[in-house]
């Protein structure tokens, strides 16, 4: 059994980056290395998707290729909030829908986790459904959502409106029996 990993708060899917490519045969003594980014729950999902890939846009199949690697792409700063952009195709019943969408979060996995969440509830798409194109970091005056636009004001505050007051000590009781007051 493998290492336990932590689930990131908020976020079903991770970033992969799997490495694959065509078995070697006589016709093709060297075949090409393929790098393919992905989003999935685990690296077996992202090893399903990276076939899907290289099955769609390259025609090798998983019996005819082999992977060599899959690595989970860890976030460099996961302390700061960013803008992100991301393109992304989604089949819907009449026929296939390009869209970007814009998020602000810390982890890139779990914008895409919640954009991903998003057009399951708008739109019923489902996960096999939606396939991201393209992630970016946005800088403030580049994001015109908004839902991501409308916290960039520098002196942006957000008011305590249920505080819970402490009565001194030589006043507070050991047990009460009704709840505090919050307004």
């Amino acid at each position: 059994m493998g290492k336990a990993t932590t689930m990131l708060a908020g976020a079903h899917l991770r970033n992969y980056e799997v490495v694959g490519r065509a078995k070697v045969t006589e016709a093709n003594p060297n075949p090409k290395l393929f790098k393919h980014n992905c989003f999935a729950p685990n690296y077996v999902v992202a090893k399903t998707k990276f076939w899907k890939f290289m099955r769609e846009y390259h025609k090798v199949k998983r019996a005819n290729g082999e992977v060599f690697g899959v690595r989970e792409i860890k976030e460099k700063r996961p302390g700061v909030i960013k803008n992100f952009g991301v393109q992304l195709r989604w089949y819907s019943r009449t026929g296939p829908v390009n869209t970007s969408k814009e998020m602000r979060d810390t982890h890139l996995s779990r914008a895409v986790s919640r954009i991903f969440n998003d057009l399951a509830g708008q739109h019923r798409a489902s996960f096999s459904n939606v396939q991201v194109i393209r992630t970016c970091t946005k800088d403030a005056k580049d994001c015109t959502r908004p839902p991501v636009t409308q916290f960039h004001n520098s002196k942006i505050s957000f008011p305590i409106i249920h505080r819970v007051r402490v009565p001194k000590k030589s006043k507070r009781a050991v047990l009460v029996a009704k709840a505090p007051q919050t307004f």
